[in-house]
Protein backbone atom coordinates (compact mmCIF):
# COMPACT_ATOMS: atom_id res chain seq x y z
CA UNK A 1 0.00 0.00 0.00
CA UNK A 2 0.99 3.34 -0.75
CA UNK A 3 0.00 6.34 1.49
CA UNK A 4 0.89 9.77 1.48
CA UNK A 5 1.44 11.05 5.03
CA UNK A 6 0.90 14.71 4.37
CA UNK A 7 -2.71 14.09 2.51
CA UNK A 8 -5.66 13.00 4.26
CA UNK A 9 -9.10 12.91 3.83
CA UNK A 10 -10.92 15.69 5.97
CA UNK A 11 -12.99 14.78 9.03
CA UNK A 12 -16.31 13.70 8.85
CA UNK A 13 -19.50 16.29 9.56
CA UNK A 14 -21.24 14.08 12.11
CA UNK A 15 -20.61 10.73 14.06
CA UNK A 16 -23.21 8.47 12.55
CA UNK A 17 -23.71 5.74 10.41
CA UNK A 18 -23.69 8.49 7.22
CA UNK A 19 -19.90 8.76 7.73
CA UNK A 20 -18.02 8.22 4.63
CA UNK A 21 -15.76 4.81 4.65
CA UNK A 22 -12.64 5.53 6.37
CA UNK A 23 -12.52 8.87 7.63
CA UNK A 24 -9.06 9.10 8.38
CA UNK A 25 -7.69 7.36 5.19
CA UNK A 26 -4.78 8.56 3.81
CA UNK A 27 -4.98 9.04 0.05
CA UNK A 28 -2.86 7.76 -2.38
CA UNK A 29 -1.49 10.49 -4.89
CA UNK A 30 -1.36 9.57 -8.71
CA UNK A 31 0.35 11.96 -11.45
CA UNK A 32 -2.27 13.16 -13.89
CA UNK A 33 -2.26 11.03 -17.43
CA UNK A 34 -4.85 10.62 -19.81
CA UNK A 35 -6.60 7.16 -20.26
CA UNK A 36 -7.99 5.67 -23.56
CA UNK A 37 -11.06 6.30 -24.86
CA UNK A 38 -12.01 2.75 -25.43
CA UNK A 39 -11.09 -0.82 -24.58
CA UNK A 40 -11.57 -4.10 -26.78
CA UNK A 41 -10.34 -6.21 -23.48
CA UNK A 42 -13.45 -5.72 -21.91
CA UNK A 43 -16.03 -5.53 -24.64
CA UNK A 44 -18.75 -4.98 -24.88
CA UNK A 45 -17.98 -2.17 -22.42
CA UNK A 46 -16.71 1.80 -23.96
CA UNK A 47 -15.02 3.32 -21.65
CA UNK A 48 -14.70 7.22 -21.74
CA UNK A 49 -11.85 9.53 -21.82
CA UNK A 50 -11.23 11.32 -18.48
CA UNK A 51 -7.38 13.59 -18.68
CA UNK A 52 -7.49 13.26 -15.03
CA UNK A 53 -8.35 10.08 -14.04
CA UNK A 54 -4.61 7.64 -13.39
CA UNK A 55 -4.54 4.94 -15.90
CA UNK A 56 -4.67 2.21 -13.61
CA UNK A 57 -8.25 2.77 -13.42
CA UNK A 58 -11.03 2.74 -16.17
CA UNK A 59 -13.67 5.11 -16.42
CA UNK A 60 -17.71 4.12 -17.84
CA UNK A 61 -20.72 5.70 -18.23
CA UNK A 62 -24.07 4.05 -18.49
CA UNK A 63 -27.26 5.82 -18.90
CA UNK A 64 -30.19 5.57 -16.28
CA UNK A 65 -33.83 5.18 -17.41
CA UNK A 66 -34.29 8.98 -17.01
CA UNK A 67 -31.83 9.88 -19.30
CA UNK A 68 -28.92 10.83 -16.41
CA UNK A 69 -25.68 9.07 -16.68
CA UNK A 70 -23.97 6.64 -14.01
CA UNK A 71 -20.49 6.95 -14.01
CA UNK A 72 -18.67 3.65 -12.95
CA UNK A 73 -14.86 2.46 -12.58
CA UNK A 74 -12.68 -0.28 -12.95
CA UNK A 75 -9.64 -0.93 -10.80
CA UNK A 76 -6.57 -1.54 -13.96
CA UNK A 77 -3.82 -1.70 -11.83
CA UNK A 78 -2.41 -4.91 -13.23
CA UNK A 79 -3.47 -4.15 -16.70
CA UNK A 80 -5.55 -7.40 -17.90
CA UNK A 81 -9.06 -6.50 -18.40
CA UNK A 82 -8.94 -9.42 -20.78
CA UNK A 83 -8.70 -11.90 -18.26
CA UNK A 84 -11.90 -13.39 -17.14
CA UNK A 85 -12.34 -13.04 -13.18
CA UNK A 86 -15.58 -12.53 -10.69
CA UNK A 87 -16.30 -8.95 -9.94
CA UNK A 88 -16.22 -6.97 -6.99
CA UNK A 89 -18.66 -4.02 -6.47
CA UNK A 90 -17.25 -1.05 -3.49
CA UNK A 91 -19.88 0.82 -2.19
CA UNK A 92 -18.66 3.30 0.18
CA UNK A 93 -20.73 5.22 2.97
CA UNK A 94 -22.71 8.28 2.65
CA UNK A 95 -21.55 11.59 1.51
CA UNK A 96 -21.49 13.99 -1.51
CA UNK A 97 -17.88 12.97 -2.47
CA UNK A 98 -16.36 11.03 -5.03
CA UNK A 99 -14.14 8.46 -4.76
CA UNK A 100 -11.04 10.26 -6.53
CA UNK A 101 -9.70 13.72 -5.14
CA UNK A 102 -8.13 16.70 -7.05
CA UNK A 103 -4.90 17.93 -5.42
CA UNK A 104 -2.66 20.63 -6.84
CA UNK A 105 -2.15 18.31 -9.98
CA UNK A 106 -2.49 14.57 -8.77
CA UNK A 107 -5.51 12.62 -8.45
CA UNK A 108 -5.85 11.20 -5.15
CA UNK A 109 -7.55 7.69 -4.49
CA UNK A 110 -9.19 6.59 -1.44
CA UNK A 111 -10.54 2.88 -0.09
CA UNK A 112 -11.49 1.71 -3.73
CA UNK A 113 -8.34 2.24 -5.55
CA UNK A 114 -6.66 0.59 -2.39
CA UNK A 115 -9.05 -2.80 -3.02
CA UNK A 116 -8.95 -2.68 -6.85
CA UNK A 117 -5.07 -2.71 -6.16
CA UNK A 118 -5.39 -5.13 -3.39
CA UNK A 119 -7.77 -7.59 -4.75
CA UNK A 120 -7.27 -7.07 -8.28
CA UNK A 121 -5.56 -10.47 -8.58
CA UNK A 122 -8.63 -12.02 -7.74
CA UNK A 123 -11.31 -9.90 -9.00
CA UNK A 124 -12.24 -6.89 -11.50
CA UNK A 125 -13.12 -4.59 -8.55
CA UNK A 126 -15.82 -1.75 -9.47
CA UNK A 127 -17.52 1.18 -8.03
CA UNK A 128 -20.22 3.75 -8.79
CA UNK A 129 -19.74 7.69 -7.72
CA UNK A 130 -22.93 9.04 -6.32
CA UNK A 131 -25.11 11.11 -8.72
CA UNK A 132 -24.66 14.37 -8.62
CA UNK A 133 -20.98 14.45 -7.53
CA UNK A 134 -18.45 15.70 -9.83
CA UNK A 135 -15.17 13.72 -10.60
CA UNK A 136 -12.53 14.97 -8.01
CA UNK A 137 -14.79 16.62 -5.58
CA UNK A 138 -13.99 16.57 -2.10
CA UNK A 139 -17.35 17.35 -0.73
CA UNK A 140 -17.84 17.44 2.82
CA UNK A 141 -16.89 13.48 3.84
CA UNK A 142 -20.25 12.14 5.27
CA UNK A 143 -22.64 14.63 4.73
CA UNK A 144 -24.98 16.43 1.95
CA UNK A 145 -24.66 20.20 3.29
CA UNK A 146 -23.45 21.93 0.49
CA UNK A 147 -23.68 19.30 -2.23
CA UNK A 148 -25.70 19.52 -5.56
CA UNK A 149 -29.57 19.59 -5.74
CA UNK A 150 -29.50 16.29 -8.03
CA UNK A 151 -27.53 14.86 -5.35
CA UNK A 152 -29.70 15.71 -2.43
CA UNK A 153 -33.13 14.72 -4.44
CA UNK A 154 -31.26 11.24 -5.36
CA UNK A 155 -29.38 10.43 -2.22
CA UNK A 156 -31.85 7.91 -1.22
CA UNK A 157 -31.74 3.63 -0.78
CA UNK A 158 -34.16 3.52 -3.46
CA UNK A 159 -31.22 5.27 -5.61
CA UNK A 160 -28.49 3.70 -4.58
CA UNK A 161 -29.90 0.32 -4.83
CA UNK A 162 -30.95 0.95 -8.94
CA UNK A 163 -27.43 2.48 -9.70
CA UNK A 164 -25.66 -1.07 -8.85
CA UNK A 165 -28.34 -2.84 -10.07
CA UNK A 166 -27.93 -0.97 -13.31
CA UNK A 167 -23.91 -1.50 -12.75
CA UNK A 168 -24.76 -5.26 -12.56
CA UNK A 169 -26.28 -4.91 -15.87
CA UNK A 170 -24.21 -3.56 -17.14
CA UNK A 171 -20.50 -5.09 -16.14
CA UNK A 172 -22.02 -8.48 -16.23
CA UNK A 173 -22.48 -8.61 -19.90
CA UNK A 174 -18.86 -8.09 -20.15
CA UNK A 175 -17.08 -11.76 -21.40
CA UNK A 176 -13.97 -10.45 -18.82
CA UNK A 177 -16.89 -10.78 -15.83
CA UNK A 178 -17.40 -14.02 -14.50
CA UNK A 179 -21.08 -13.59 -13.42
CA UNK A 180 -20.88 -16.97 -11.16
CA UNK A 181 -19.43 -15.03 -8.15
CA UNK A 182 -20.18 -11.29 -7.60
CA UNK A 183 -18.97 -10.14 -4.31
CA UNK A 184 -20.60 -6.80 -3.04
CA UNK A 185 -18.74 -5.02 -0.70
CA UNK A 186 -20.37 -2.33 1.50
CA UNK A 187 -18.82 -0.19 4.55
CA UNK A 188 -21.52 2.16 6.75
CA UNK A 189 -24.22 3.66 4.84
CA UNK A 190 -23.17 0.85 1.75
CA UNK A 191 -23.34 -1.73 3.83
CA UNK A 192 -27.18 -1.03 4.00
CA UNK A 193 -27.37 -0.50 0.34
CA UNK A 194 -25.99 -3.45 -0.23
CA UNK A 195 -28.13 -5.46 1.89
CA UNK A 196 -30.86 -3.72 0.22
CA UNK A 197 -29.59 -4.76 -3.50
CA UNK A 198 -28.83 -8.62 -2.21
CA UNK A 199 -32.40 -9.01 -1.19
CA UNK A 200 -33.84 -7.47 -4.29
CA UNK A 201 -31.17 -9.34 -6.80
CA UNK A 202 -30.16 -12.53 -6.78
CA UNK A 203 -26.95 -12.13 -9.12
CA UNK A 204 -25.16 -10.66 -6.28
CA UNK A 205 -23.74 -14.10 -4.29
CA UNK A 206 -21.56 -12.95 -1.44
CA UNK A 207 -22.03 -9.66 0.70
CA UNK A 208 -19.84 -8.49 2.98
CA UNK A 209 -21.21 -6.17 5.52
CA UNK A 210 -18.76 -4.00 7.08
CA UNK A 211 -19.48 -1.43 9.96
CA UNK A 212 -23.28 -1.43 9.08
CA UNK A 213 -25.94 -1.88 12.15
CA UNK A 214 -29.36 -4.71 11.73
CA UNK A 215 -31.73 -2.28 13.35
CA UNK A 216 -33.29 0.72 11.51
CA UNK A 217 -30.63 3.78 11.97
CA UNK A 218 -33.54 5.88 14.03
CA UNK A 219 -33.07 3.18 17.25
CA UNK A 220 -29.12 3.13 16.73
CA UNK A 221 -29.81 7.32 17.61
CA UNK A 222 -31.39 6.20 20.81
CA UNK A 223 -29.28 4.05 21.86
CA UNK A 224 -25.89 6.53 20.89
CA UNK A 225 -27.42 9.19 23.03
CA UNK A 226 -28.13 7.06 26.11
CA UNK A 227 -24.96 5.14 25.65
CA UNK A 228 -22.88 9.05 25.29
CA UNK A 229 -24.51 10.89 28.39
CA UNK A 230 -24.65 7.61 30.26
CA UNK A 231 -20.90 7.44 29.89
CA UNK A 232 -20.71 11.83 30.48
CA UNK A 233 -22.48 11.08 33.59
CA UNK A 234 -25.82 12.72 32.70
CA UNK A 235 -28.62 12.16 35.23
CA UNK A 236 -31.70 10.12 34.49
CA UNK A 237 -33.74 13.06 34.09
CA UNK A 238 -31.05 14.78 31.61
CA UNK A 239 -30.67 11.58 29.24
CA UNK A 240 -35.36 11.42 29.30
CA UNK A 241 -34.95 15.09 28.28
CA UNK A 242 -32.53 14.34 25.39
CA UNK A 243 -34.30 11.40 23.93
CA UNK A 244 -37.30 13.66 24.03
CA UNK A 245 -35.46 16.94 22.03
CA UNK A 246 -34.37 13.37 19.74
CA UNK A 247 -37.64 12.34 18.92
CA UNK A 248 -38.71 15.56 18.46
CA UNK A 249 -36.45 15.78 15.82
CA UNK A 250 -37.19 12.24 13.97
CA UNK A 251 -41.03 13.30 13.88
CA UNK A 252 -40.58 16.58 12.19
CA UNK A 253 -37.73 14.63 10.05
CA UNK A 254 -40.43 12.32 9.04
CA UNK A 255 -43.38 14.53 8.90
CA UNK A 256 -42.04 16.28 5.78
CA UNK A 257 -40.02 12.85 4.30
CA UNK A 258 -39.47 14.00 0.30
CA UNK A 259 -38.04 17.91 1.67
CA UNK A 260 -34.53 18.39 -0.22
CA UNK A 261 -33.74 21.96 1.54
CA UNK A 262 -34.83 20.85 5.39
CA UNK A 263 -31.78 19.20 6.89
CA UNK A 264 -30.69 17.00 10.00
CA UNK A 265 -27.29 16.28 11.18
CA UNK A 266 -25.96 17.03 7.55
CA UNK A 267 -28.63 15.26 5.44
CA UNK A 268 -31.38 16.18 3.92
CA UNK A 269 -35.04 14.95 4.90
CA UNK A 270 -35.07 13.10 2.27
CA UNK A 271 -31.99 10.83 2.50
CA UNK A 272 -32.81 10.08 6.18
CA UNK A 273 -36.52 9.26 5.18
CA UNK A 274 -35.18 6.37 3.28
CA UNK A 275 -32.38 5.08 5.22
CA UNK A 276 -32.97 5.74 8.57
CA UNK A 277 -36.19 3.85 8.82
CA UNK A 278 -34.93 0.90 6.86
CA UNK A 279 -33.74 -2.40 8.89
CA UNK A 280 -30.54 -3.85 6.87
CA UNK A 281 -31.51 -7.09 9.01
CA UNK A 282 -34.75 -7.45 7.20
CA UNK A 283 -33.13 -7.29 3.87
CA UNK A 284 -30.40 -9.82 5.16
CA UNK A 285 -33.09 -12.10 5.80
CA UNK A 286 -34.44 -12.28 2.40
CA UNK A 287 -31.40 -12.27 0.46
CA UNK A 288 -29.71 -15.76 -0.76
CA UNK A 289 -26.39 -14.40 -0.97
CA UNK A 290 -23.55 -15.89 1.56
CA UNK A 291 -22.69 -13.29 4.07
CA UNK A 292 -20.07 -12.23 5.74
CA UNK A 293 -20.53 -9.54 8.94
CA UNK A 294 -17.57 -7.64 10.38
CA UNK A 295 -18.19 -4.43 13.02
CA UNK A 296 -16.34 -2.99 15.58
CA UNK A 297 -16.95 -3.10 19.34
CA UNK A 298 -15.92 0.18 19.87
CA UNK A 299 -17.67 1.54 16.81
CA UNK A 300 -19.17 4.98 17.81
CA UNK A 301 -20.82 5.60 14.56
CA UNK A 302 -22.69 2.45 14.17
CA UNK A 303 -23.55 0.76 17.88
CA UNK A 304 -22.28 -3.14 18.40
CA UNK A 305 -25.82 -3.89 19.72
CA UNK A 306 -27.34 -2.99 16.34
CA UNK A 307 -24.82 -5.26 15.37
CA UNK A 308 -25.42 -8.14 17.96
CA UNK A 309 -29.45 -7.37 16.99
CA UNK A 310 -28.65 -8.35 13.39
CA UNK A 311 -27.00 -11.30 13.79
CA UNK A 312 -29.64 -12.61 16.20
CA UNK A 313 -32.06 -11.86 14.14
CA UNK A 314 -30.38 -13.75 11.00
CA UNK A 315 -29.90 -16.84 13.64
CA UNK A 316 -33.55 -16.66 14.81
CA UNK A 317 -35.19 -16.98 10.89
CA UNK A 318 -33.12 -19.96 10.31
CA UNK A 319 -29.47 -18.18 9.21
CA UNK A 320 -26.57 -20.50 9.16
CA UNK A 321 -24.01 -19.63 6.87
CA UNK A 322 -22.62 -16.54 7.61
CA UNK A 323 -19.56 -15.39 8.85
CA UNK A 324 -19.06 -12.65 12.36
CA UNK A 325 -16.23 -11.18 13.30
CA UNK A 326 -15.93 -8.95 15.62
CA UNK A 327 -12.79 -6.75 15.58
CA UNK A 328 -12.00 -6.42 19.56
CA UNK A 329 -11.34 -2.62 20.13
CA UNK A 330 -12.00 -1.54 16.77
CA UNK A 331 -13.97 1.61 15.39
CA UNK A 332 -16.42 2.26 12.70
CA UNK A 333 -13.05 1.52 10.52
CA UNK A 334 -11.91 -1.25 12.93
CA UNK A 335 -8.71 1.24 14.02
CA UNK A 336 -8.17 0.42 17.86
CA UNK A 337 -7.16 2.96 20.34
CA UNK A 338 -3.38 4.28 20.29
CA UNK A 339 -2.86 2.80 16.68
CA UNK A 340 -2.04 5.58 13.69
CA UNK A 341 -5.30 6.22 11.76
CA UNK A 342 -4.42 4.22 8.50
CA UNK A 343 -6.54 1.94 5.83
CA UNK A 344 -4.44 -1.37 7.39
CA UNK A 345 -7.51 -2.26 9.57
CA UNK A 346 -9.65 -1.99 6.86
CA UNK A 347 -7.67 -3.96 4.27
CA UNK A 348 -6.44 -6.44 6.42
CA UNK A 349 -10.86 -7.41 6.97
CA UNK A 350 -11.06 -6.94 3.01
CA UNK A 351 -8.36 -9.66 2.95
CA UNK A 352 -9.94 -11.89 5.05
CA UNK A 353 -13.29 -10.96 2.85
CA UNK A 354 -11.57 -12.09 -0.29
CA UNK A 355 -10.52 -14.99 0.64
CA UNK A 356 -13.38 -16.20 2.17
CA UNK A 357 -15.20 -15.59 -1.02
CA UNK A 358 -12.70 -17.07 -2.73
CA UNK A 359 -14.37 -20.25 -5.40
CA UNK A 360 -14.21 -23.37 -3.22
CA UNK A 361 -13.06 -21.57 -0.26
CA UNK A 362 -14.02 -23.21 3.20
CA UNK A 363 -16.17 -21.05 5.61
CA UNK A 364 -14.70 -20.07 8.74
CA UNK A 365 -16.26 -20.30 11.66
CA UNK A 366 -19.19 -17.97 11.99
CA UNK A 367 -19.14 -16.34 15.30
CA UNK A 368 -15.08 -15.47 15.95
CA UNK A 369 -13.94 -12.52 17.44
CA UNK A 370 -10.59 -10.80 16.28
Amino acid sequence: MRNSPDIHWPKPHNPHRHLACIALLTLTALPMHPTQAADEDCAPLAFVENKLLPPVFKQGEVARPDGSKMVYFLGNFKDDLSTKKPLMIYLEGSGAQSHFTKIDDRIGYGIFGLMAQHAGDNFHVATIDKRGVEFGDAGRRGSGEGASAEYNQHATLADRVADVRLLLDTLLAAPCIDPSLVLVVGHSEGADVGAATAAADPRITHLAFLSGGGAAQLYDFYLMRRKEMTAAGATPEEINEAINALEADIRKMLANPDSTDEFWMGHAYRRWSTFATTASADNLVRTQARLFLAHGTEDTSVPIESFDFLVVNLLCHGKKDFVVRRVVGGDHSYIRKGEDPSSEPFLKVLQEVTQWAQPGATSPSTTAEK
